[in-house]
């Protein structure tokens, strides 16, 4: 009796991965991608944003209290007797400049500041001066307290209108007023009225204020 000849294994049929479903597999990888880097630019694009921001915020506000410090020498040294306040506080050029006389103890000296959209700046003092109304400066003695950034061409970068902070000095201008103020206003006046004296208000039109300084020394 022949033995049984033993079956051939079935022919196993190979698989694998059609063009169809690389192709779809190539889209969403490609879809995935581009998210991916429209997220990254937004997220680059938010912290350049970030980074001007503060920065810049950083230089004005540095640049306001310098500014205060510089005004608080307004009148020293001087006898109101023998100034007119219009010789030792006065505003000009539409509110752009601040000029002020005061004496350092030796000599009489005119030093000012200046505003306007690119930055504040620090009017060279000038010995010798003692009229603060007459005092003049080039724009070559102007030296920055604080510059709105720029772009490479020299433009201003261009801020949200609704963005808070120090994002433009445009319109912003030197007030004058008188009150009654003392720098830091610790004395009880309830009963007895502070002294008279000059108040110098950097603000815009809209009353938008960026710093309100009492000049104890003219009063």
């Amino acid at each position: 009796m022949k033995p049984r000849p033993v079956p051939a294994p079935p022919r196993l049929r190979q698989t694998g991965q059609s063009l169809v479903s690389m192709m779809v597999g190539l889209v969403i990888s490609l879809i995935t991608i581009a998210a991916m880097l429209t997220l990254y630019k937004t997220m680059v694009g938010v912290s350049n944003e970030a980074s001007v921001a503060a920065r810049r915020d950083g230089q004005v506000s540095a640049g306001l209290l310098a500014a205060q410090i510089e005004l608080q020498s307004a009148g020293f040294g001087v006898d109101p007797a023998a100034a007119p306040l219009a010789n030792r506080l006065s505003i000009s050029n539409d509110g752009k400049q601040v000029a002020w006389h005061y004496n350092d103890g030796a000599n009489d000296v005119c030093a000012g500041l200046w505003v306007d959209a690119n930055g504040i700046y620090r009017l060279r003092p000038v010995m010798g001066c003692v009229d603060a109304a007459a005092a003049a400066w080039a724009a070559n003695q102007r030296e920055p307290l604080a510059l709105m950034p720029t772009t490479p061409d020299g433009n201003l970068i261009a801020f949200a209108a609704d963005e808070e902070g120090g994002a433009s000095l445009a319109g912003y201008t030197f007030r004058q007023e008188p009150a009654a103020c003392l720098p830091y206003r610790q004395q009880d006046y309830a009963s007895t009225p502070a002294p008279a004296a000059q108040r110098v208000r950097l603000a815009n039109a809209d009353g938008k204020q960026l710093f309100s300084v009492c000049l104890p020394n003219l009063t």
